[in-house]
């Protein structure tokens, strides 16, 4: 989450300078001091449901001492249970001829919800997990963990600030293996539970009234909770300083970077990088920025080594509504770029991106990857929280407004519209994405189309990992209001896996339609049906399902 200065544009003077000795110089003490932070978050992290809910909550508690009598007003903390039953039938327990047996699956979720909107702490931290009971014993009858929440702490006012991200959600191990329609409970042991924590100290402040600083550190840890492939842990550190006068023809900056990756399946890899960039206000609207620098790392080689960088970008906001941004560099691994364009009228959004670049993880901060970004997961909620960015600003009051419009709706705030895998490796992700999405008085939807290309560049890789994965998917979900308490909700999507020569591809369809209504204030009920087919050589089923909800807010 964003802090509450304002970010200066990182620009800077272009200039070659050797990595090695001036990142180990500016960094090295900073990262020294996360000692107490890393090892917390070992080469084997294990990460719980509690584990991350305590952990983000200690990371709030100082503020709220901070905040003494007055400091609550902004702090909410929401209850909800929600029951739901589903009677299901497919096609796997009988060889695919035809639809086998149903079963009954009865679900339990109770649910709690943190929101602070304080001086000194702003974000929101939910925890819903779900209780699942299959009367024939097909399924898996344990809890699965679903965790949410990104807070932004100011603990000494406008200087020092936390970051903190957490969630735990349902992933694919590999993109080849059996997936899962949003929704389904049936067993696949290709769907792990993936947990992840990423933690940010940092401080930022004016030297004179011409420079800005910037100096922070960074931790995360993964886990998967049926595989270590998920397991990985990354911290490092960086410092940057920039011109601070805005609106001047010219501008200047220079970033130091280190960070260390450690794949409990794979190997720990380094990077450092330093970059100095030169930016240009062509207009008032339009930026240009020149880069320079060098990375050494041993990502793509067995030993360190050290590689020249150079790029270009321009950013253009003609209106407050629209934005393109556009970037390249050269890079260790070649080149990478991302394009971007966003235009946002009062009701609908068209987001356009294109995106190459490498991924070990975490971003350039050390907090979790954004979903948005390459090969990560999207939801329904991510896609309607961008549409509403233009009406409602502030992040807190967007996100209940998100939450209440899809609830009256009766739309999945989880539904994952573009998918991603659990990677081993340093990934170079290549993908493309173009979304519209629309939200009325009464009715609402959404299209998404996207096409990604993953490839493991880890030198020590076998020649099978380094091998392309290939997707490509679509969704589109379309609701209409019958009444103000009551709505109809259609949704469709698909996921098409291409072969890579050793594995075989696979193809996932799926429909459901549902009926939400509001029984009072806080109170729903949703009545749906769903249908899925999983067309694959090793492993196809077809599967059909309805279903019943009940939720209660408190």
């Amino acid at each position: 989450m964003a802090s509450r200065l304002p970010a200066s544009q990182p620009a800077c003077l272009p200039t070659c300078l050797s990595v090695s000795p001036l990142v180990r110089l500016s960094v090295s003490l900073l990262v020294r001091l996360s000692g107490s932070l890393q090892a917390s978050l070992q080469r084997r992290p294990r990460v719980s449901a509690l584990a991350l809910a305590a952990a983000v909550a200690c990371a709030a508690a100082p503020v709220r001492a901070q905040d003494g009598g007055g400091g609550g007003r902004g702090t909410s903390l929401s209850a909800s249970v929600e029951t739901g039953a589903s009677y299901v039938v497919d096609n796997r327990r009988n060889g695919g001829n035809g639809l086998g047996g149903g079963e009954f699956v009865a679900e339990l979720r109770p649910g709690l919800r943190l929101e602070s909107r304080s001086g000194r702490l702003v974000g929101s931290l939910s925890y819903l997990p779900s209780l699942a009971y299959h009367s024939r014993g097909y399924g898996s009858d344990d809890i699965q963990n679903q965790l949410s929440g990104n807070l932004s702490a100011e603990l000494i006012e406008r200087w020092f600030y936390v970051d903190a991200t957490a969630s735990i959600t349902q992933q694919a191990a590999s993109a080849f293996g059996v997936q899962s329609a949003p929704g389904s409970r049936q067993d696949n042991n290709n769907r792990t539970e993936v947990g992840t924590l990423s933690v940010s100290p940092y401080v930022r402040g004016v030297f004179g009234s011409a420079v800005t600083y910037e100096a922070r550190l960074n931790a995360s840890a993964t886990n998967g909770r049926r595989s270590i492939a998920a397991d990985s842990s990354s911290q490092g550190g960086s410092l940057s300083l920039a011109s601070s006068v805005s609106g001047t023809l010219i501008g200047w900056g220079l970033q130091a970077s280190q960070q260390q990756t450690d794949f409990r399946a794979g190997r720990e890899t380094t990077s450092d990088r330093i970059t100095a960039s030169l930016q240009f206000q062509a207009d008032a609207d339009l930026i240009l920025t020149l880069r320079v620098g060098q990375e050494a790392n041993n990502v793509a080689t067995a030993s360190r080594k050290s590689y020249d960088n150079w790029g270009a970008g321009l950013t253009w906001r003609p209106s407050p509504r629209t934005r393109l941004q556009a970037d390249t560099d050269d890079r260790y691994f070649g080149r990478s770029y991302r394009v971007l364009f966003e235009h946002r009228l009062a009701s609908s959004t068209v987001l356009f991106s294109s995106t190459r670049d490498a991924n070990n993880g975490s971003d350039a901060n050390g907090l979790a990857v954004q979903p948005g970004q390459a090969g990560q997961r999207v939801t329904l909620y991510d896609l309607f929280f961008a549409q509403f960015a233009s009406t409602t600003p502030d992040p807190v009051q967007r996100d209940q407004l998100v939450r209440s419009f899809m609830r009256a709706q009766g739309l999945d705030p989880n539904a994952v519209v573009a998918g991603g895998f659990i990677n081993s490796a340093v990934t170079v992700q290549e993908r493309h994405q173009l979304t519209l999405s629309y939200a009325g008085l009464r009715m609402a939807g959404s299209v998404q189309v996207f096409a990604s290309d993953t490839a493991v560049i880890d030198a020590l890789a076998s020649s099978a990992q380094q091998r392309p994965t290939r997707q490509w998917g679509a969704l589109a979900n379309a609701s209409y209001r019958l009444s103000p308490t009551s709505s109809l909700a259609l949704t469709g999507s698909r996921l098409l896996t291409r072969a890579n020569g050793l594995l075989a591809g696979a193809t996932l369809d799926s429909v459901s339609l549902s009926y939400a209504s509001s029984l009072s204030l806080r109170a729903s009920a949703t009545l749906g049906a769903r249908y899925s087919i999983f067309d694959s050589v090793t492993e196809p089923y077809k599967e059909a399902a309805v279903f019943a909800t009940l939720n209660q807010r408190f």
